[in-house]
């Protein structure tokens, strides 16, 4: 099966970003030999060079990690959705950094460079909240030279060889929509070959849970998927003994909205609320107190909040391994188990449960994972704000220098170094007692007579 890896994602002028930050997922040449026990379970071979199959990125609340997560949903979803014509007229997807007013005014930038086979595609957007201002995509070969597919900069158009330009598509391509996503709805064909690659990208946002829920749900309904979700699900809750995805029933206003419906029209209508079914249909998990006990069906809402994050990550990361995708998780450690967390990482750091080579990228708090013993340096990222510009930062530990001015060592503690505040990205606190004291014992405060 062809590698169909992310390489590295940039953003800049977005939310909390404002200078460019790039996550790159191609390992650090010179670390390879210092980093040898981990380099075979956390590097994929491919016609393009190493890639890396895990990344973690560390930081403070607020300091941008869900930000960065949002950036790639943003570019995911505009390319997937930005060619639908209920569209037209709507608001581009784009938040530039708004505590500097040159910015507010300036393009938001995203750019994707990802395998696809032996082609390694780089593909990127400018945009203001009323307008596309720049959409670029180049493409190289194995042991190629890059060369230029299109690049679209205001009302302008160039193509070349990596590209079978039509200017049918031009006119057919909306200020506020993207060229590529106009392309593949018009079964453009190399765009038509892109497209899946986005569609399987998976930024998912920690309010994303309900979503990931419906791939849950689809997988359960595969005869050949079911079982291997359900190994995977038991083997992060082994009280779970089955799973049950109920029937489709719509709400009784949506259920007699399509029984009003005259047969012979409002057809899209009745597909649309038919699918909207398949999201009413509720999961049942399946429990027993012993080999000899009749099973016990509970509803998922009655599960711990735990269990109900596991069945939803579920589909990401089946889906994931299953398809060689890159899943993106944001607040990987919530309601989760740092063991479970650890067991979830080794899936897909180990060939044998990841043989296609999917990606997993996390934003997490939990510093159980830094460890030199499951993570080279160049996995883990860190983002961190600064404190004049309260823009945010992001660099990997292979990237830090210490006070000393030299790189950090494979060798070192990587958790008790980072809460010691040595690579950065925690939060500052200041004199939290002093600033909270006089409030909280309420000195100072006039006394009611």
């Amino acid at each position: 099966m062809e590698k169909t890896m992310l390489i590295e994602f940039t953003v800049a002028n977005y939310r909390s970003f404002r200078d460019p930050v790039t996550l790159s997922m191609e390992p650090v040449a010179r670390l390879r030999a210092r980093d040898e026990e981990v380099n075979t379970a956390n590097v994929a071979a491919t016609a393009h060079g190493d890639v890396l199959r895990v990344a973690a990125v560390y930081g403070a609340n607020a300091s941008g990690k869900s930000n960065l997560i949002r950036a790639m949903g943003v570019l995911r979803d505009m390319v997937v959705n930005s060619a639908r014509e209920g569209q037209a007229g709507d608001a581009v997807p784009v938040e530039p950094f708004r505590l500097d007013p040159t910015s507010v005014t300036e393009p938001t930038e995203l750019e994707v460079v990802f395998l696809l086979g032996t082609k390694q595609v780089r593909y990127g957007v400018a945009a203001t909240r009323e307008k596309i201002t720049r959409e670029w995509l180049h493409v190289a070969e194995a042991g190629g030279e890059e060369q230029l597919g299109f690049e679209r900069e205001g009302e302008g158009w160039r193509y070349g060889s990596a590209w079978e330009a039509d200017p049918s598509l031009e006119k057919k391509t909306r200020t506020g929509a993207l060229h590529l996503s106009v392309a593949a709805a018009f079964n453009h064909g190399f765009a038509r070959e892109l497209l899946p690659w986005f569609v399987r990208w998976r930024p998912r946002r920690a309010a994303d849970d309900a979503k990931a829920m419906e791939l849950t749900k689809r997988l359960l309904r595969n005869v050949v998927q079911r079982p291997i979700l359900l190994a995977l699900v038991q083997t992060m809750d082994p009280s779970i003994e089955d799973l049950v995805v109920e029937a489709e029933v719509l709400p009784a206003e949506l259920s007699d909205a399509m029984d009003a419906m005259e047969p012979d029209v409002g057809g899209v209508a009745r597909q649309v609320l038919q699918l909207m079914a398949r999201r009413f249909a509720p999961i049942r998990t399946i429990h027993r107190a012993n080999p000899d006990a009749p099973p016990v069906q509970f509803r998922l809402e009655d599960e711990s909040e735990g269990t109900q994050r596991v069945i939803a990550l579920a589909g990401d990361l089946l889906g994931a391994l299953a398809s060689g995708a890159t899943v993106v998780i944001d607040e990987f450690d919530a309601r989760l188990h740092t063991l479970l967390s650890l067991e979830i990482v080794r899936l897909f750091q180990s060939p044998e449960t990841n043989p296609r080579n999917a990606q997993l990228i996390f934003a997490t708090h939990d510093t159980n994972l830094l460890s030199r013993a499951l993570f080279r340096r160049d996995q883990l990222w860190f983002v961190e704000k600064n404190r004049s510009t309260h823009a945010t930062d992001l660099y990997s530990l292979a990237e830090i220098k210490l006070d000393d001015g030299k790189k950090v060592r494979n060798d070192a503690s990587y958790e008790h170094d980072y809460l010691q505040g040595r690579y950065g990205a925690i939060p500052f606190f200041g004199n939290l007692q002093a600033i909270l004291g006089s409030h909280l014992s309420g000195k100072g405060d006039d006394e009611e007579g």
